[in-house]
């Protein structure tokens, strides 16, 4: 092979490094490259990169770069930036149908399972355990059910308002039709006691609430804060769960009445402006049909749905594993989850409370 001996001066100046690249890059390709450093004394970023960039060309045509007489701190520099790049993993194969759809089903699985525990064990220090020594500070439930709940109620009863307003426009349109207008306080109120209104309260605490603890929790996951607890000999149940799941289990029933009412109020509001339905003959026909089993209903729906949000919010924060990044995806998947087990759950008691 052949040798290109070059010697470097004591500063690696921009200016040599343009005046001289042309050159020894020309003459020293394919050849074995190797530089007296003797008389350097010197060395920047820009040197640096411009050495590495000779080192890069002089492996693609097959030739060699080598350092010659370095002083030990530039040794030393050196080999700290020419860290050598680790090879990017081989993708792995792609998988078939069947491996990607079990794989995705024992880790639906698993997260059911971790769902459940939580459940349970938010189910026994609200009971049994109560009374049971236990780190839990009183005014935490108070700020969680601020920040969960009193914060939301503004953004609950604009759309709840918004919704029930269309829903009833519609709905007269084609009730008048049949002479039967009056009938929209009844079809309104059934609608957003049992349904609207846990529904579309659920929906927006879990974009909102429930984004907001997975990120918490899995940014105290990232820090290690949860293993502070645990070596402190505090519980992380008591510590994290228990006030989020008492706030969202006061929070939920009440933003879920609020959210029927506006809705309701909205319908009454259309009864009187565009089918001359008199409030008070809209609140009669109100008061007749949604009864007590109405009500029932949607407050079993708002628990569940509450526990379901703050379930699978803490359940995603506290499973993460890595950095910044893994936080932002557990956000995601919190969001997503929630929303599509809230409307499993609704079309589950659809079938429990109608058929």
């Amino acid at each position: 092979m052949k040798v290109k001996e070059v010697e470097l001066p004591a500063e690696l100046s921009p200016e040599w490094i343009s005046r001289e690249h042309d050159r020894i890059a020309a003459e020293s390709r394919g050849s074995w490259l190797k530089f007296d450093c003797r008389s350097l004394r010197k060395i920047d970023s820009l040197s640096i990169a411009w050495l590495g960039t000779l080192r890069d060309a002089q492996n693609a045509s097959g030739g060699r770069m080598t350092l010659r007489r370095l002083s030990p701190d530039m040794k030393a520099r050196l080999s700290q930036a020419f860290v050598p790049q680790e090879h990017p993993p081989e993708s792995k194969e792609k998988q078939s149908l069947a491996v990607a759809t079990g794989e995705s089903a024992l880790g639906l699985i698993d997260q059911v399972r971790d769902t459940l525990v939580l459940l349970s064990e938010s189910l026994y220090w609200s009971t049994l355990g109560f009374f049971r020594k236990k780190t839990l500070l009183p005014e935490d439930t108070t700020v969680q059910m601020v920040r969960v709940g009193s914060s939301a109620l503004p953004i609950v009863l604009l759309l709840s308002t918004l919704i029930g307003f269309t829903l009833a426009l519609q709905s007269g349109v084609q009730l008048q039709k049949f002479g039967a207008a009056i009938f929209l306080a009844s079809g309104m109120g059934i609608t957003m006691v049992t349904e609207i209104g846990p529904l579309m309260t659920a929906v927006i605490l879990a974009g909102r609430s429930g984004s907001a603890i997975t990120a918490e929790i899995s940014t105290m996951m990232v820090q290690e804060e949860v293993s502070a607890l645990h070596s402190m000999a505090v519980n992380p149940i008591h510590f994290l769960v228990l006030p989020r799941f008492w706030a969202m289990t006061i929070t939920m029933p009440l933003l879920t009445m609020a959210s029927a009412a506006s809705g309701i109020f909205a319908a009454m509001l259309v009864g009187l402006l565009f089918f001359r339905l008199s409030p008070a003959s809209f609140m009669q026909e109100l008061q007749s049909s949604v009864t007590i089993n109405y009500l029932g209903q949607g407050l079993i729906k708002a628990v569940t749905f509450a526990w379901i949000i703050v379930l699978v919010a803490i359940n995603k924060g506290i499973s993460v594993r890595g950095g910044a990044d893994a936080v932002g995806r557990a956000t995601t998947s919190c969001v997503v989850t929630c929303i599509f087990s809230i409307i499993l759950a609704d079309a589950v008691f659809s079938f429990i409370f109608y058929y």
